[in-house]
């Protein structure tokens, strides 16, 4: 079904054209597409893979000392790595903001937003395909996200959410800040 089709799908779309930048936008619509495509495969709810699609990245373009402000106000406590990159809040302030101002009362919904970037233990079939759609929607343009697509065609979902945490661990790695949440995220994988 087309992502248009959703009920909320306007209202959504006039959201993030009025926050974010047209290329993140984009994103936003494409991951919401291609999450979409995969809901039937990963046993996910068609609307709730667009909703989570659309509104994860909501926070996106928020500078990290106002991530730091609103997710101090609305009650998160902020981990060591997100101190020192706040921009890994964009998620949980996203899904704060959605909850709190979108009424968006789904928690599988509400945690894949929040979760997109790092993953957790535990996390539903939600949140485990927006992780995925996030970093392999179709316009990326990095061979990995074209490889965890043909994973998605060739071995199954399961197979390119396990190769897209990996290769977010050894990106995150060589970064000054590791979340210790994605390696978690991994090792959960690997024993499921």
């Amino acid at each position: 079904m087309p992502i248009a089709k959703m009920p909320r799908y306007k209202e959504f779309h006039h959201l993030i054209r009025d926050r974010l930048p047209e290329e993140k936008v984009s994103h936003c619509i494409f991951v919401a597409e291609y999450a979409a495509s995969l809901s039937d495969a990963a046993g996910v709810d068609h609307d709730d893979a667009v909703t989570a699609g659309m509104l994860h990245d909501l926070c996106r373009t928020v500078p990290g000392d106002d991530l730091l402000k609103q997710a101090r106000h609305y009650g998160l406590n902020p981990s060591e790595a997100a101190l020192e990159a706040p921009l890994l809040l964009h998620g949980p302030v996203a899904a704060e903001e959605c909850r709190r101002d979108l009424d968006i009362n789904s928690t599988s919904v509400y945690e894949a937003i929040y979760w997109h970037t790092t993953g957790r233990p535990d996390l539903d079939r939600l949140g485990q395909l927006l992780f995925l759609a996030d970093f392999s929607e179709p316009t990326r343009r990095f061979p990995e996200a074209a490889q965890a697509r043909a994973l998605v065609r060739n071995k199954g979902f399961d197979a390119a959410l396990l190769f897209v945490a990996e290769k977010k661990l050894v990106f995150q790695k060589s970064k000054a800040v590791l979340d210790p949440n994605l390696q978690a995220f991994l090792w959960w994988l690997q024993k499921s």
